[in-house]
């Protein structure tokens, strides 16, 4: 039969012929170089360990047949490899490498193919030795362990490769050299890098929020614990990763506490897909008891089930704290305001009945039903009645800003003629408007329909309108009254022709005690300015709007609405109104 090395070379030249023969009719040329040249130690080893070469008592068999069969499958397998494959001696040189150091690397097999591991263009010089004690420590140790390093690429690309070393044995069983196989990683490489970015910046995110973060699995066990979590309980990340028994330690010793948090936390895991904003105490490592307001949500799998829970909490002690002190002030406050208005009330009332029986002495007078009185005495009880009237004017204003405010004012809703109602109070205002020679016009639409309201308290909010309109109007000017349907509202309009208000002081002149000039008008003028608040409170009791439009030295226009649909119950709504908010 021969001698096995030999039946071997003579069946790798027909094969390397053939193999050559068909590339170069398929391509024009030698894609790779050189000739493929495989050591015989090689093929030894394969011959050695295939069946088709050992009988059953496990002496050498040649079976020509097999042995070429065996040979192209080896070869097949050496050349489609998606991996980089060389073969080395044991010393360290390329005996032969496959067609895919072309296609990753760019080189040929003839610039690689009797070069040392040393020598190799594509390794860098960091890594030179490192590849070669790498590869003679596996292949003469027979590990398998992978080694990943960096390629240049013959147009200078950089890529990334993850390297494997076998040994090859002769018939002897004795290692004569190795494949060293190198898969190309680059891509998956720059993933785990984007990955691990990623993950950095995701644990980035969640390490440096604000906020408690945590998650826990099925059972309970801390799988998540960021620096919040470990500030406000004081408990490391070390000191609960994969504990299951944190949420007792943060249960309150209270009996009606203990647990609380495990409880709802299981419970939610097991049923809900999100909660938020439930609150609970909680224990610091230190033993000071905290209120923490939670917001948590279930972590689904593929198929919607739950897999664990990620919790949100913030601790809102001073939060609480400070909305208790809060809640007492603002019920001192109430009470004072009650005080207030338990005072205004009875001193308003007080101050009437002494009032009502001096302007009462002094009408006597003036209507000299006493006596005679001379011009001087005569003078004197007009400023005196002149100064009453307006005290009672005051007196009465605050009373109704006191009203106002405590929502005890009172409302005796009726049917009232709108027309006739804006006559009579036209007509009654004619006379203060006569000392400046102003003329009240009033313009009235037809058919308009009568409205369920307090006409007295409309007719104050007229009267106050018209007052004002004639204290800031020139002498010999006009006032327009004009009324009529819009929508489902009846439109009230009151117009003067006088100095009008800044546009910058539009905004507070309905509050209380505000006046645009406070100084030069309460000196000439008189008031207190509660008329507009006032006013504005009877409206939208009423379900109306009140609103003025104006320009300096051309005059304002009042305008307030009143619903076509009358309020029910105007008291009942009124209380529950903040008439003086802003």
């Amino acid at each position: 039969m021969g001698d096995a090395p030999d039946i071997v070379e003579e069946l790798r030249k027909q094969e390397r012929l053939g193999n050559f023969n068909s590339r170069s009719q398929s391509t024009g040329q030698d894609t790779y170089g050189s000739e493929k040249i495989l050591n015989d130690n090689a093929y030894k080893t394969t011959l050695y360990n295939s069946e088709n070469f050992k009988n059953s008592e496990g002496n050498e068999s040649y079976d020509i047949g097999g042995l070429t069969n065996a040979i192209e499958n080896s070869i097949m397998l050496f050349e489609i490899s998606p991996e980089t494959i060389m073969v080395i001696d044991d010393k360290g040189s390329v005996l032969d490498v496959n067609a895919r150091i072309y296609d990753w690397l760019g080189y040929k097999r003839g610039e690689i193919i009797g070069k040392s591991l040393f020598g190799l263009p594509f390794f860098t010089d960091k890594y030179k030795n490192n590849v070669f004690d790498f590869s003679m420590d596996v292949i003469f140790s027979e590990k398998t362990l992978p080694y990943e390093l960096d390629f240049t690429t013959k147009s200078g690309e950089k890529r990334t490769g993850s390297m494997h070393a076998v040994p090859i044995k002769n018939s002897k069983n004795k290692i004569s050299g190795g494949l060293i196989m190198i898969s190309d990683v680059t891509e998956s490489k720059t993933a785990r890098e984007e990955i691990s970015k990623l993950s950095q910046f995701q644990d980035s995110v969640i390490d440096n929020a604000n906020v408690w973060l945590s998650a826990m699995n099925l059972i309970g066990s801390i799988v998540i614990w960021n620096k919040a979590a470990e500030t406000i309980t004081g408990y490391l990340r070390e000191e609960v990763l994969g504990r299951d028994s944190i949420w007792d330690w943060l249960s309150p010793d209270e009996a009606q506490y203990k647990g609380n948090i495990t409880t709802r936390g299981v419970t939610h895991i097991e049923g809900e897909v999100s909660s938020q904003n439930f609150k609970t105490l909680i224990k610091r490592k230190d033993g000071n008891i905290r209120t923490v307001s939670w917001n948590s949500r279930n972590i689904l799998d593929n198929t919607k089930n739950p897999i664990g829970s990620v919790t949100l909490g913030l601790d809102i002690t001073d939060q609480e704290r400070s909305g208790e002190e809060i809640k007492r002030q603002n019920a001192e406050l109430k009470r004072l305001n009650r005080i207030k208005s338990d005072f205004l009330n009875v001193t308003s009332h007080e101050l009437r009945t002494p009032m009502v029986a001096i302007k009462g002495y002094a009408q006597l007078l003036s209507d000299l039903s006493l006596g005679k009185v001379t011009d001087k005495q005569k003078k004197a009880l007009d400023v005196v009645l002149r100064n009453i009237t307006r005290l009672n004017k005051l007196v009465q204003d605050i009373l109704d800003v006191s009203r106002l405010e405590s929502g005890t004012m009172k409302f005796l809703p009726e049917d009232a003629d709108i027309g006739k109602m804006i006559k009579e109070t036209a007509e009654t205002m004619q006379s203060s408007a006569n000392e400046k020679q102003i003329k009240i016009n009033t313009i009235l639409e037809d058919s308009l329909p009568s409205l369920v309201i307090d006409s007295e308290r409309i007719k104050q909010v007229i009267v106050n309108l018209v007052n004002n309109a004639i204290k800031f109007s020139p002498c010999e000017s006009d006032i327009n009254m004009q009324i009529k349907k819009e929508g489902e509202y009846i439109l009230f309009e009151i117009q003067d022709f006088g100095r009008g208000i800044p546009k910058n002081k539009i905004e507070k002149i309905f509050d209380t005690f505000y006046q645009v000039d406070s100084a030069k008008d309460r000196k000439l003028m008189g008031g207190a300015g509660l008329g507009l608040a006032i006013s504005r409170g009877i409206v939208v009791a009423h379900g109306g709007n009140i609103y003025v439009e104006s320009r300096v030295n051309k005059g304002s226009t009042f305008r307030f609405t009143l619903p076509l649909k009358p309020v029910e119950d105007i008291e009942d709504r009124f209380k529950k109104l903040n008439i003086f908010s802003p």
